[in-house]
């Protein structure tokens, strides 16, 4: 029987090689500034005299399939890195550095997992370094290795690879405790470049343009890998650009004619929400032929309000592509193909709670608008399974997707009972069928197209990043003393009223008996709080509860579903409850205050205060110069966004974490004024936290913006 398995010449590193010796070859890849400059443009032979350089560097420290950590800040050496670990034949481990120093558990934690001896960076990253090295034994055992002089050496060619062999580790995000790598092989990777290339029309002509982080799968292997396999265009950004000013994204596609790109749904929000009307006036996004819509549960609001909003300025709605995937199939598992518009249909609540699909016509009563995911991509066979008995479901139920074909990957690094768990499948009463891939993801099949409803796993994606439950718990609980540990459950409910239509959170905990009489305010803005300096997520609401109270199974597990169950239909014994503010009208798109205010702290209150209100969607009334941020609901997109408008408002740069480090309007307005920046053209030192923090598991604004490592619709 004839091997259809992709041949030695089809790999990446000797894709790269073929391209930089062709001349005329169209790949390029262009990374921009902040304001959309170039800081670089490269063509194939550049890429690959760098690939060749590190490649070369790592064959004298490294072995044959070992794994060396990529730790860079967004930048074209990340792509140099990864391509010279798959020229060499090691195995590149992409992970975000730390944003801020005291967040380095999970850096620990993968270069730890992954038993990594090397880690390649850049020279801008040295001085951040010696202090993670410091602070970590793991970290100062590491040889870190600056990629940006190193010597190319002409003559070396990319390492033999066969179709099995890992190309890199893509390590799931979230959970800091026990991060499990996916090993993704070079056939795997080829498989699914070569599908994606034909259900989204890519090809030399085209150009895509992405500002999603690279260290996770969708900006990894869609954003920069797909361009090199297609030989088409790539534009790159910092994610940090683009959710400073959204405007430059769409205006890179307005540039460089982008026919291709990808984002969650909360970025097409955020554009929509942040790009004034005027000044839209310049863009022209009629050469987009596809976008996806993906790595977070899709809003078919957003979908309308983006189409309203820039359809005056060529977009077309049939351009948007929603997809569904996860790190463990490499990326894609279904697509919508280009030109077809997204696919729209109208489920029985009451039926999908029954765990039943019952189509109803649009605008029904009891009816709620889901968007589909695409159909499966060729040869990817789906499977819609009972997660109980392992028997296929029949064509009205909903279940467990499940997922074969040549593009899942080889399993967990160094973990082959989770691999066997996940990865060896086998639907019950079809011994013929699989392996097939657990994704923990509940769905249905309508007519072919795929329609996630849900999750068995307790994952909670909020703003495109993956937050595991207890990390939140555990979080929370250090917080206070008055919390017994172990025994809270926090889970997400549907959040479709909100602004972005993400999910709000919520923590179920118990109190210590000797602490049932408490005061209930301190505990609250201490969990509030910690959660959202560790793990940069703003709860929704906090229910404190009895000992005894949060459900477990038999065995002692803690119930997630159940207690949400409980919680949702009022039945927790509650001692005391705690909800943010809910909003009021917001405020029309692209709104300013009108004026400057004064320097002055009580004048910057006030400021804050009306930016707040607005972009927070609450009523003035709601607004507290005592309360801090994470009590109104501020996430890391939203710390962000208020760093550069108040930088903006005063005239000075001011540091993205500026809202952690003085976490309420008092102490921001206090700080800026009281260190005389306004108006100064220097950015702002860091300060030191305001509060203490518990050391707990965290995440940060990469992990937040991109742990895009799945694409749920």
């Amino acid at each position: 029987m004839q091997d259809s398995r992709p041949r030695a010449s089809h790999f990446l590193p000797h894709i790269l090689e073929q391209r930089a010796s062709t001349p005329g070859d169209r790949w390029s890849f262009a990374f921009l500034d902040s304001q959309g400059g170039e800081l670089c443009r490269w063509r194939a032979p550049e890429l690959a005299a760098r690939a060749r350089a590190i490649a070369a560097r790592l064959l004298r420290d490294t072995r044959p399939g070992e794994p060396v950590l990529l730790v860079f800040q967004a930048g074209p050496e990340f792509l140099a890195a990864f391509m010279g670990c798959l020229w060499s034949g090691r195995l590149a481990t992409p992970i975000n550095p730390p944003r801020r120093n005291r967040l380095i558990e999970r850096l620990v934690a993968v270069a730890s997992d992954s038993g990594a001896r090397i880690a390649l960076t850049s020279a801008d990253l040295m001085g951040s370094i010696a202090e993670w090295r410091q602070a970590s034994e793991q970290l100062g055992a590491l040889d870190w290795v600056p990629v940006d002089d190193l010597a190319d050496e002409p003559s070396l060619a990319p390492a033999a690879i066969a179709p099995d062999d890992v190309a890199f580790l893509q390590y799931t995000s979230g959970s800091t405790a026990l991060p499990k790598g996916v090993r993704v092989g070079h056939g795997n990777l080829i498989e699914d470049l070569a599908r994606m290339q034909a259900v989204w029309a890519l090809g030399p002509d085209s150009a895509m343009v992405s500002w999603l982080p690279a260290f996770h799968d969708l900006g990894l292997i869609f954003g920069l890998l797909q361009p090199l396999y297609s030989g088409c265009a790539s534009v790159q950004m910092a994610p940090n650009a683009f959710l400073q000013k959204p405007l430059l994204w769409l205006s890179a596609l307005t540039r460089y004619r982008g026919t291709h790109s990808a984002a969650p749904s909360f970025a097409y929000d955020l554009c929509v929400r942040r790009i004034a009307p005027e000044d839209r006036a310049g863009l022209d996004l009629s050469s987009v032929l596809m976008t996806m819509n993906a790595a977070e549960p899709i809003n078919p609001a957003v979908m309308d309000q983006f189409c309203a909003a820039f359809a005056p300025h060529g977009f077309r709605r049939e351009a948007f592509c929603p997809a569904y995937g996860l790190a463990e199939s490499t990326l894609a598992v279904t697509a919508n193909p280009v030109g077809e518009p997204p696919v729209l249909s109208c489920f029985d609540v009451d039926a999908l709670a029954a765990g039943n699909v019952r189509v109803l016509e649009a605008g029904a009563p009891g009816g709620r608008i889901m968007p589909g995911s695409g159909k499966a991509l060729p040869d990817v066979p789906l499977a819609i399974v009972d997660p109980e008995t392992g028997r296929r479901c029949a064509p009205a139920e909903v279940g467990e997707i499940w997922v074969g074909g040549p593009t899942i990957a080889g399993g967990y690094w160094r973990r082959p009972q989770e691999t066997a768990d996940t990865f060896g499948a086998v639907v019950a009463g079809e011994p013929e069928s699989g392996p097939f891939l657990r994704t923990g993801d509940l769905g249905a099949l309508v007519d072919g197209e795929i329609f996630v409803t849900g999750r068995i796993k307790d994952l909670i994606i909020l703003g495109g990043a993956n937050f595991y439950p207890h990390d939140i718990e555990r979080t929370a609980q250090n917080a206070h003393e008055s919390l017994r540990r172990d025994n809270g459950a926090a889970f997400s409910i549907d959040g479709s009223g909100q602004p972005g239509g993400r999910e709000q959170v919520v923590l179920v905990q118990e109190l210590e008996r000797s602490h049932r009489g408490d005061a209930p305010e301190p505990i609250f803005h201490a969990v509030v709080e910690a959660v959202w300096q560790n793990l940069e997520l703003p709860l929704a609401h906090v229910v404190l509860v009895p000992p005894g109270s949060v459900l477990r199974t038999s065995s002692g597990k803690i119930q997630r579903l159940a207690n949400r169950r409980a919680y949702l239909d009022g039945s927790l014994p509650v001692i005391a409850q705690w909800s943010r503010p809910q909003g009021a009208e917001a405020a029309p798109a692209g709104s300013t205050p009108a004026g400057r205010a004064p320097a002055e702290a009580t004048a910057l209150a006030v400021w804050l205060s009306g930016w707040l209100a607005r972009r927070l969607n609450l009523p003035a009334q709601a607004i507290e110069a005592g309360h801090g941020f994470a009590e109104m609901g501020l996430d890391s997109i939203g710390s962000t966004e208020l760093a550069l408008a108040l930088g903006e408002h005063v005239g000075a740069e001011l540091p993205e974490t500026i809202a952690y480090d003085h976490p309420t309007i008092a102490r921001l307005a206090a700080y800026v004024a009281g260190n005389g920046v306004v108006g100064s053209a220097a950015a702002m030192p860091k300060a030191a936290p305001s509060v203490p923090v518990p050391s707990a598991a965290g995440s940060d604004l990469d992990d937040l913006l991109s742990s895009i490592e799945r694409g749920d619709a």
